[in-house]
């Protein structure tokens, strides 16, 4: 247990910013720190000898991370609301940063240094666009068009933002998030329905705004073998993967598809493949049982909540986890396209990894403050 801070020296904080009195949702915790832990040792697994900085790395980033899980966890969910837009406007100063002085990786712009450590502003967008718009859909009971269109403003400057680095994939999952945080705030099913209708019909002008290689990258998901040594690779070497393992998988170190790098991106992007190959069916079925108690729990804790507030902060961070999952786990499946996205708190990469760990955070301190 963290320390408590005294009250005479701090005495607006030490009521306001912690308290003891709650205990931990220990399931919840558990699988948290498990699937982290699992995911760690899986890269060590397959971080041969000239790669293994992926498996040290990886080991700071969680250490860090759960550090800061503990810290948001022993913090007021209402410190957050207060900074809600303080927030976003960083976040939004960082994103607009990106562009102009971001760091290139493979021909995208996304990352910003400093000294030396570098990080993803995009990953931050996420947390950031779930509290500013649990502060403004909590506000009204009946969400009308007026509190739809503001929280489409929001999401759409950080959309834009993350599209023109470009990241498509952390860009297109901010609108699930969006949708279901209205869901959540009890905007009726036929003005969701009615934004669904507008997405669909608009499709046609947002393809004519991607770039070349993720129209190509939309055309091989619907037709793999269209380009299979070229677009159409990963896609199908994923699948391979995945399905090599099969019940057992091929044991520690023996996922040869993965050490040989016919498959591309393992410690990232197709991390759930090599798992699969790996580990088979029984791992990643151990992988997405900790994802189901985490999201089940966290359901949980937003319907017990007493607030809108965090009603919404619970509930966002839960659709946010689910989308993210289902998608990483469908691009490895070759149900959906490839767009480049990790794997929740099992990816390699400081930021998504220390991203998640605040999300779960802000879950147990909901939990822990009854709020």
């Amino acid at each position: 247990m963290l320390p408590r801070l005294p009250g005479k020296f701090f005495p607006r904080f030490s009521k306001k910013m912690y308290t003891d009195s709650r205990p931990y949702d220990w399931p919840l915790l558990l699988a948290i720190i498990g699937l982290s832990l699992g995911g760690l040792f899986h890269l060590y697994t397959i971080a041969f000898a000239h790669q293994s900085y992926y498996f040290f790395r990886q080991m700071i980033w969680v250490g860090i991370g759960v550090g800061l899980l503990f810290l948001s966890s022993y913090l007021r969910i209402s410190l957050w609301e207060k900074g809600a837009h303080f927030f976003y406007l960083v976040i939004f100063i960082t994103l607009l940063w990106v562009l102009f002085r971001g760091e290139g990786v493979h021909g995208a712009q996304r990352w910003l240094k400093l000294g030396i450590f570098s990080f993803q502003p995009s990953e931050f967008a996420k947390l950031s666009l779930i509290i500013v718009l649990a502060k403004l859909l909590a506000t009204k009971n009946n969400v009308g068009w007026r509190q739809i269109g503001l929280s489409f403003c929001f999401t759409f400057l950080f959309l834009i933002l993350v599209a023109l680095q470009p990241d498509l994939g952390s860009a297109l999952i901010l609108l699930p998030l969006w949708l279901g945080m209205l869901f959540l705030a009890g905007a009726s099913p036929r003005k969701i329905l009615a934004i669904l209708g507008v997405g669909a019909s608009s499709f046609p002008l947002f393809y004519l705004f991607l770039r070349p290689y993720q129209k190509m990258r939309i055309l091989t998901f619907l037709n793999p073998g269209r380009d299979p040594l070229g677009t159409g690779w990963a896609a199908l070497q994923s699948k391979i993967a995945l399905g090599s393992g099969k019940l057992m998988g091929k044991g520690m170190g023996g996922a040869l598809h993965t050490q040989l790098s016919f498959l591309p991106q393992p410690f990232t992007d197709f991390v759930f493949a090599s798992i699969g190959e790996e580990w088979g069916f029984i791992g990643t079925g151990i992988f997405l049982g900790l994802y189901f108690l985490i999201i089940t729990r966290g359901m949980k804790i937003a319907r017990q909540s007493t607030s809108g507030f965090t009603r919404l902060v619970s509930g966002g961070v839960i659709t946010l986890l689910f989308f993210q999952v289902f998608i990483t786990v469908g691009m490895a499946a070759g149900i959906m396209p490839v767009t480049g996205m990790p794997l929740p708190l099992v990816s390699y990469g400081g930021s998504s990894i220390i991203m998640f760990f605040l999300t779960m955070g802000l879950l147990l301190s909901v939990k822990r403050f009854g709020e």
